[in-house]
C-alpha cells in the first residue's frame, strides 16, 4: 500500500500533512514544524540581499578612496588571477557595481515571488548568473592552493616552522579574503534564486517537489549516476598523486633528472607528498557519498558510532570544494599557453605535469554532481509538504 498525501504545505508554514503509512489502514499527522537554522530555504534570499548591499557599500568605499580594490595587477599567483580582473578594470568594476545595488534590487523582487510566463525565466536567468559569476569569475586557483596546503600548513605552525607563517600571511591578504567573501555570495544567490524558482513553480520551497512522483531525481536513480560520478571524480586525484608520490620518491616520471634534483634540494616534492597525500583522502571521503558510512557513522567512532551523518557535514564541504576545484582548473586552462612554454624550456612532458591539473574541472562537476545525487538519495519524504519518493501525491482525487 503506497502513501498519499492529502494536505500540503507549500510555503514552509507550520501546519500539518497527512500521510498514509504502507501496511496501516489510518493516516497519521505529520507535524510541518516551524524553521529553523538550517531551512536555509527562509533566510537565504534575506541574506543574499544583505550580502550585496554590503558589497554595493564596499564598491563605493573603493571607488571613492581609491583603495583596496581587489582586482590587484599582481596576483598571489604570478600570472594566475580571477578572470573577471584578468578580462581589465573595465569587466571588473561593471561586476563589482551589478553585483551591489542592481542585485539587492533583484533579490527583493525574487523575495517578493513576482512571477510571469516571460518575467520567472528572465530572472531564474539573471539569479544564476549572478551566483556562477560570483563563484566562477571572482576567485581564482589561490583558494584551491590555500586549501591544500592547510594540512601541511597546520603542522608547520605546530612545530613552529617558517612555512606555518607564510599561510598565515596568505590567509589575511585582502585579495584572498575577498574571494572568499565572494565565494560565500555566490552560494546565497545559488540558494536564493533556487528558492524563487520553487515558489514561483508551486513546488514546495524546502524539498522543490511538485505533485508528481520523483523521477530522475528518485532516490533508486540518484544512487545510479552518483555513482558514476564519484567513480569519475576519483580519477583525477588519483592521476595527480601518481605523479607526485614518484617524484617524491625519486622517480623522474615525466620530468628531466635535472628537475628532479632541483626539486629535491628544495623540498618541493614534500610538500607535492602533502598534496597528493591530501587528493587520496578526498578521494576516499568521496565514497562516502555511495557507501553506507556516508550516512552512517561507523561503531569505532567514539561517541559517532551508530549515528547518522548529517547530510549538510557532506554535501557542503563537497560543494565547496566542487567550486574551488573547477575555478582553479578554469585557471590553468587560461594559463595553458604559459605552462607550455615553461614545460618545453625545464624538460618537462606537459601531461604528466600539468595533466593532472586540467582534470580539476572535471573532478569538480563530478563531485557537485556525486555531491547532488547524495542529497537526493538521503533527503527522504519532507516533513513541510508530505512528498517523497516513498509515497504517492494525492492530485485532489482523494475521495476524503
Amino acid at each position: 500500500m503506497q502513501g498519499k498525501v492529502s494536505t500540503t504545505t507549500q510555503d514552509g508554514a507550520p501546519g500539518t500533512v497527512s500521510v498514509a503509512v504502507p501496511g496501516s489502514q489510518k493516516s497519521q499527522a505529520a507535524p510541518a514544524t516551524a524553521g529553523r537554522a538550517r531551512d536555509w530555504q527562509l533566510w537565504a534570499p534575506y541574506a543574499a540581499i544583505a550580502w550585496s548591499l554590503i558589497y554595493g557599500v564596499l564598491g563605493m568605499f573603493w571607488l571613492v578612496s581609491g583603495r583596496g580594490f581587489p582586482f590587484a595587477p599582481q596576483p598571489l599567483t604570478e600570472g594566475l588571477g580571477p578572470l573577471a580582473g584578468r578580462f581589465g578594470p573595465g569587466v571588473a568594476w561593471a561586476v563589482v557595481i551589478l553585483a551591489g545595488l542592481p542585485a539587492a534590487v533583484l533579490g527583493t523582487v525574487l523575495l517578493r515571488g513576482l512571477s510571469t510566463v516571460f518575467l520567472r525565466p528572465l530572472f531564474i536567468t539573471a539569479g544564476a548568473l549572478l551566483a556562477g559569476i560570483l563563484l566562477l569569475l571572482m576567485t581564482d586557483i589561490n583558494l584551491l592552493i590555500m586549501l591544500g596546503y592547510t594540512p601541511i600548513s597546520l603542522y608547520n605552525l605546530l612545530a613552529g616552522a617558517d612555512f606555518g607563517q607564510v599561510y598565515l600571511e596568505m590567509l589575511a591578504q585582502w585579495t584572498l579574503l575577498h574571494q572568499v567573501l565572494c565565494l560565500c555570495g555566490g552560494f546565497l544567490w545559488l540558494a536564493a534564486t533556487v528558492t524563487y524558482a520553487r515558489r514561483s513553480a508551486g513546488a514546495c520551497l524546502f524539498c522543490g517537489r511538485q505533485d508528481s512522483l520523483d523521477g530522475w531525481n528518485s532516490p533508486a536513480r540518484a544512487t545510479r549516476w552518483g555513482r558514476i560520478a564519484v567513480y569519475v571524480a576519483m580519477l583525477a586525484p588519483v592521476f595527480y598523486a601518481l605523479t607526485r608520490c614518484a617524484w617524491a620518491l625519486g622517480i623522474p616520471l615525466g620530468i628531466s633528472t635535472e628537475y628532479l634534483r632541483s626539486g629535491q634540494e628544495s623540498g618541493q616534492w614534500i610538500s607535492g607528498l602533502s598534496l597528493a597525500t591530501f587528493g587520496l583522502l578526498g578521494a576516499f571521503l568521496m565514497l562516502g557519498l555511495v557507501q553506507r558510512w556516508g550516512e552512517i557513522f561507523p561503531r569505532w567512532m567514539i561517541g559517532l558510532g551508530g549515528r547518522q551523518v548529517p547530510m549538510a557535514l557532506a554535501v557542503v564541504p563537497a560543494a565547496v570544494v566542487a567550486v574551488v576545484l573547477i575555478v582553479g582548473g578554469i585557471t590553468v586552462w587560461s594559463d595553458y599557453d604559459q605552462l607550455a612554454a615553461n614545460a618545453l624550456v625545464t624538460g618537462q612532458e606537459l601531461w604528466i605535469v600539468v595533466g593532472p591539473i586540467l582534470f580539476f574541472p572535471v573532478w569538480g562537476v563530478a563531485l557537485a554532481i556525486a555531491a547532488l545525487g547524495y542529497y537526493y538519495r538521503r533527503r527522504g519524504l519532507c516533513k513541510r509538504c508530505g512528498r517523497g519518493a516513498s509515497g504517492e501525491i494525492d492530485q485532489g482525487n482523494n475521495p476524503e
